[in-house]
């Protein structure tokens, strides 16, 4: 478990650049060191993307021990640059080709008398283009530790280091010398299968990449009144800046200056074209289609919505599912059982058995390299990886992947109301008026020019209503508010008081111009369709948990066929009901204030929006950017396909080792065959992960 489940402006991210990883389970050993560190609070390591992801408090800023302590256990640690963290996954398929040419070389070479040639051949195969495997294998049994490697490598050398051997040592017909194509298939096989895999990885990182690529590493901002150009992640609130047609939006910002539409499907999928005009909220990512823009800055560098997204994406691949975390515990324990099964079966062909020493070890050598598991620990990653990018153009975001698992299982959906099935925007449904001495229009005017000076939701919808209606807002004189109560002021001499109608449970304002009452009804509006909701409750219980009004909350639970609803809960009630859901069912909490962090963080599954409050979203595990609620289905739908293609890649994993273990044992099988079937495994792994989701 994470030290931290909440970062605070003391708290530090450090990227980190790792060379040397070769395995999920390197991955999670350099975690498992960096999580030790007393000055670390939280550590996402991804081996997809070689990095990881470190929270410091600054008062705690000692990197150059964090980065020992990753490099003391055999990897090269460094503090990433944007373009060493961001950089692209390159497909290198000229060594393994040249790997392979070279090992079916071999066979001719001894043919025709080139015996020298050929175990140079051999030697710069193993030894050189299979270095990586070695040096891993090496630091790994130093530290007394194993992984993959480890089989390998022993795997590899050990056929290398037969077939110098004097022929007579292991064989009567000089057939060690073919051990040595079986080192350079082993080398070669993997090789080619690492290939593959870096293939799958490039194109899961290539959307992200794309825009990477074109975000602009400097920007001219105007400040002070004088033009500067200065790094983009120096840019700072109130900066102003200019976005010519076909550019990208560098960080959040408000339009100033001109009238364009955006396309936003890099960060959310959506293709369709957005309208932004003056005064308009435009996020980093974007991109402007077509006049030139002049936009505020309103968030850092740091904050933006891209910027954020990517970090949260970082984070979620440096998780696990449990299933996962499982595995690479079974990996710690795997290694060392293969050995000794190596061992024994030697010892047993040897000298039980009494077969030439040429066949023991070929039976000895064929368990080592079939029994890998690279193939496990490729399982979870690439699909975790896919799962990610797929989320993010998809308008969510997973925090974590801990919580894969339990989406099976997930049977109760618990809604806060306010701001998250409804909008917290209020409209004017009818309006009760006592005479026609003045239109409906200027009645809105008088009285949205009031609020104006209003923070309440109610006094906020007001103003929205006359924005919509384009209804200019006036000057409002000697405006005073009572909290609570309501306020007042003089609009072109009319003395207006708007007031909640206490003789009203519903909705109502109470709007009095020259001692004349006019009543305004209002309606709020929903943020989710009832067929949405229909849609839930065929196999969810739907559940309203609400602090406001009884009437409110009854009234919308009715008007959306919601059956079970509570209203009032302060809190603390609602994060006792949540504990007491939780005893006979699995829940999930959607959420967006405050108020409903300690419920977000108490349920099975948190689920927050952009809009909610900072606090809400640290506390969530899920977080929808784009779509609102109904993206809830593709949340679903998305959970149960990555869950379904992990337990897919496990099956194909273990059903690998669990049939050829045993055959290599009785010998059925060569090594050169076993590096061919080994690599064959992580091969088709791969390919089932790389399948769309």
């Amino acid at each position: 478990m994470n030290k931290v489940t909440q970062l605070s402006n003391q708290v530090k991210s450090i990227n980190l650049d790792i060379d040397g990883m070769t395995c999920a389970a390197c991955a999670a050993r350099i975690e498992r060191i960096l999580s030790k560190n007393e000055n670390v609070l939280d550590a996402s390591v991804s081996f997809p993307l070689k990095s990881a992801i470190v929270d410091i408090t600054n008062e705690n800023d000692n990197l150059e021990e964090i980065i020992k302590s990753v490099n003391k256990i055999g990897y090269k640690a460094k503090e990433a640059t944007d373009d060493e963290v961001d950089k692209k996954i390159k497909l290198k398929l000229l060594i393994p080709i040249i790997s392979l040419i070279m090992t079916l070389s071999l066979k001719s070479l001894f043919e025709i008398g080139y015996d020298t040639l050929a175990y140079i051949v051999g030697f710069f195969v193993v030894v050189f283009l299979g270095r990586n495997f070695h040096i891993s294998a090496y630091k790994k049994i130093k530290n007394l530790d194993f992984n993959m490697d480890t089989l390998i490598s022993l795997g590899s050398l050990s056929s290398l280091v037969i077939s110098i051997l004097p022929a007579e040592l292991v064989s009567s017909a000089g057939e060690n010398k073919m051990f040595l194509d079986t080192g350079a298939f082993i080398i070669s096989f993997l090789l080619i299968g690492k290939s593959v895999e870096d293939r799958v990885i490039e194109e899961s990182v290539r959307t992200s990449e794309s825009i990477k690529s074109k975000m602009p590493k400097t920007l001219i901002v105007k400040r002070n009144g004088e033009n500067i150009d200065i790094p983009t992640k120096d840019v700072e609130t109130e900066d102003l800046f200019t976005v010519l047609a076909g550019e990208i939006i560098p960080v959040d910002g408000e339009v100033v200056k001109g009238k364009t539409t955006v396309d936003e499907s890099l960060l959310t999928g959506e293709s369709i074209p957005l309208p932004k005009n003056i005064g308009d909220k435009v996020v980093g990512g974007s991109i402007n289609l077509q006049g030139s823009l002049e936009v505020e800055v309103k968030e850092s560098y740091q904050k933006s919505t891209y910027n954020i997204i990517e970090d949260l994406i970082r984070k979620a691949q440096g998780t696990k599912p449990e299933i996962q975390k499982s595995l690479d515990k079974i990996t710690q324990f795997f290694v060392p059982t293969v050995l000794f099964i190596s061992f024994s079966t030697f010892i047993f062909k040897y000298f039980i058995q009494d077969i030439l020493l040429i066949e023991a070890l070929k039976n000895s050598i064929a368990v080592l390299v079939i029994a890998c598991p690279c193939a496990l620990g490729l399982a979870t990653p690439i699909v975790l990886f896919k799962t990610a990018t797929k989320s993010k153009l998809s308008g969510f975001l997973f925090k974590n992947f801990d919580i894969l698992q339990k989406f099976g299982d997930i049977n109760t959906l618990v809604f806060d109301k306010t701001g998250t099935l409804s909008s917290g925007i209020f409209k004017i449904s009818k309006i009760e008026m006592p005479d026609e001495d003045i239109s409906e229009e200027i009645f809105l005017q008088w009285i949205a020019s009031i609020e104006n000076f209003s923070q309440h939701p109610i006094a906020k919808s007001i103003v929205y209503q006359a924005e919509i209606r384009e209804i200019k807002l006036l000057l409002a004189q000697d405006v005073k508010e009572k909290p609570g109560i309501g306020i007042e002021g003089v609009v072109e001499g009319q003395h207006i008081k708007i007031h909640k109608n206490e003789a009203s449970k519903d909705s109502t304002l109470k709007v009095t111009i020259n001692e004349k009452v006019y009543i305004v009804h209002l309606e709020e509006e929903s943020s989710v369709s009832t067929d949405f909701l229909g849609e839930l409750k065929e196999e969810k219980e739907i559940i309203i948990l609400s602090g406001d009004k009884q009437i409110n909350v009854k009234k919308f639970a009715e008007s959306h066929n919601i059956d079970e609803y509570h209203s009032g809960k302060n809190p603390e009630e609602k994060l006792e009901f949540i504990k007491n859901k939780q005893e006979s069912n699995q829940v999930i909490f959607i959420g967006d204030g405050i108020n409903d962090s300690p419920s977000i963080k108490q349920a099975d599954v948190g689920v927050t929006t952009s809009s909610s409050s900072q606090i809400a979203q640290v506390s969530g595990d899920i977080l929808i950017h784009k779509g609102g609620l109904e993206t809830l289905n593709k949340i679903f739908k998305l959970s149960k396909k990555s869950k379904l293609r992990i337990y897919q890649n496990l099956f194909l994993a273990f059903i690998y080792n669990t049939l050829m273990i045993p055959i290599a044992v009785m010998g059925i099988i060569t090594p050169n065959l076993a590096a061919l079937a080994m690599a064959l495994s992580s091969i088709s792994v791969v390919i089932n992960s790389s399948r769309k989701l």
